[in-house]
């Protein structure tokens, strides 16, 4: 009752938010309950490892059904835009793990880093993304303006981090974009021929 509570008082605070705060609670807090997202982020030439789309590492390789939350954020289709658009900025922390680089240590990632994550794949080619590019790696094919790095965040503790300015200069690109009617929610599971996300598909084959 405590966390629901802070949670939405959290969410309240927020200036400019352009979701309810208690749809806020109700769909993007339950990413800060899943133990393992079944994947990672890593940074290499072909980090493309995403929340959508867990895979196995282990024999069988295949895919691997995502976390319910994220689920329920894909079928408010639209509706689940502005609920990740504000959270961006939320630097709660999240069982999803960033593998780091030379400079960055591993480091869980905010919960903001996931729902940049899943907004990214929701809303593919312009304004945020270039549709003919084929680059591999955290980032790769977006606009300027439309991406932060997961340690982007820092002063990081077990509960939270801190937010650096590039990260809400991102969110009120999007925020903009999103109140201009420019943003069009696109379903990341019709773009995938696979088995495992038949009933995750807008149409069933």
């Amino acid at each position: 009752m405590l966390a629901a509570f802070l949670s939405l008082g959290w969410a309240s605070a927020q200036p400019g938010r352009v979701a309810a705060p208690a749809e806020y609670h109700r769909y993007i807090d339950p990413l800060l309950e899943v133990k393992d997202f079944r994947t990672h982020y890593y940074e290499d030439g072909a980090a493309d490892a995403t929340v959508l789309f867990p895979e196995s590492s282990q024999p069988p390789y295949g895919y691997l059904m995502p976390p319910a939350p994220v689920i329920a954020l894909v079928r408010l289709r639209g509706g689940s835009l502005p609920l990740l658009i504000d959270c961006l900025s939320d630097r709660r922390i999240t069982s999803m793990r960033f593998e780091g680089n030379r400079v960055t240590q591993p480091m869980n990632v905010p919960l903001g880093y996931v729902c940049l994550d899943i907004l990214m794949n929701e809303v593919s080619g312009r304004p945020v993304s270039d549709p003919n590019c084929a680059d591999d790696g955290l980032g790769a094919c977006m606009k300027y303006g439309f991406y932060f790095r997961p340690d982007d965040y820092y002063a990081c503790t077990d509960n939270d981090c801190m937010v650096r300015p590039w990260i809400l200069v991102v969110q009120r690109k999007w925020k903009n974009e999103y109140l201009a009617h420019r943003l069009r929610f696109h379903n990341p599971y019709d773009s995938l021929p696979v088995e495992e996300y038949k009933e995750l598909k807008t149409v069933h084959n």
